[in-house]
């Protein structure tokens, strides 16, 4: 939430005027977590550790997004790369280690959305350099507890797919987060006309992030899809009205964790890879929107239309890394 609170009021408040500052800033931050994570995942098979690496692109993305905040969008969108990705990987073994079945994915996740809502909402304020200077001091901190609380490696023995099934498999998920990237950046909803309404949206989305994993890791994955995308097609029907819409942005968001999840389940010594690529389909699905070919869009057919197609590119996902599971 630090990490996306700082570029988000950074960002608006020194860098807004500049020509595609936004594309850049999101071509930094999204697109590159793929190529970080290769990385990553290289640096990890090389060395036989699979925490270290990632602490050390934590630690230097906090460095990078705080030097950021006073030189360049590129370089702020390159230190949220390079901590999200760290921060992925860390989270992905640590999910792994503790036998969370995805809930922890969401966690990590849900809260960049509060994070650019109140960076977004707060970016004028006379007090901007005292806060950019605390949260800085605020993160470095809870930088230096991560590595104080860093624990040993296990060993940990993943199922083996087929190279068909993964690469279906990740196709499915890939264009279910375009198509989320898509919608969320593209629909209007006309009742949000308020910073604490559109507060309340932010919170609900970012509830949707967390809860998925925990439904998906309760009730089984495919039960969760089914269920939850179509709840979420039925609620976009009715989106024009809040809370129509609060619980289409609940519903909707909540394949965020069972995508990566997933994703982490067929590639597991490829984390960095499977957590970037998915953030790559993130800034695909942002190009439409930025080049107004997609934009302020009614929730109805739109939400509903990407609900449904959702449902059933995941549902394919979930049956094939099943099938693959029963088969040994």
């Amino acid at each position: 939430m630090g990490i996306d609170f700082l570029c988000a009021f950074s960002l608006y408040h020194a860098f807004s005027e500049g020509i595609h500052v936004f594309l850049f800033y999101n071509f930094s931050a999204f697109a590159l977590q793929m190529p970080l994570g290769i990385v990553l995942d290289y640096w990890c098979d090389r060395s036989g550790e699979k925490m270290f690496p990632g602490y050390v692109f934590l630690l230097a993305g906090v460095l990078l997004t705080v030097f950021g905040t006073i030189t360049s969008p590129w370089i702020l969108g390159l230190g949220n790369a390079l901590f999200h990705t760290g921060g992925g990987v860390l989270s992905i073994h640590e999910d792994d280690r503790s036998s969370l079945k995805g809930r922890g994915l969401g966690v990590f996740v849900a809260p960049g959305a509060i994070g650019l809502f109140l960076g977004t909402l707060f970016h004028n304020t006379p007090l901007y350099t005292l806060i950019r200077i605390l949260v800085s001091i605020v993160m470095a901190a809870l930088t230096a507890v991560l590595f104080l609380l860093g624990r040993e490696d296990r060993e940990e023995r993943g199922r083996v797919y087929t190279r068909k099934s993964i690469l279906w498999i990740s196709l499915f998920c890939f264009l279910v987060v375009i198509l989320r990237s898509l919608t969320g950046m593209s629909v209007l909803f006309s009742w949000k006309a308020t910073p604490s309404i559109s507060f309340l949206a932010v919170l609900c989305l970012a509830s949707g992030k967390a809860l998925g994993g925990f439904l998906g890791a309760s009730f089984g994955m495919k039960k969760t899809v089914i269920i939850t995308l179509l709840l979420s097609a039925v609620s976009y029907c009715f989106g024009d009205n809040i809370y129509g819409g609060l619980v289409s942005l609940l519903l909707f968001n909540m394949t965020m964790p069972l995508t990566l999840y997933l994703l982490k389940k067929v590639m597991p010594e490829m984390p960095g890879f499977a957590f970037g690529i998915l953030t790559f389909a993130l800034f695909l699905g942002y190009l439409p929107v930025y080049y107004g070919f997609l934009r302020d869009i009614p929730p109805f057919p739109m939400g509903t239309i990407s609900s449904l197609i959702s449902l059933v590119f995941l549902y394919m996902a979930v049956v094939i890394a099943e099938r693959d599971e029963k088969n040994g």
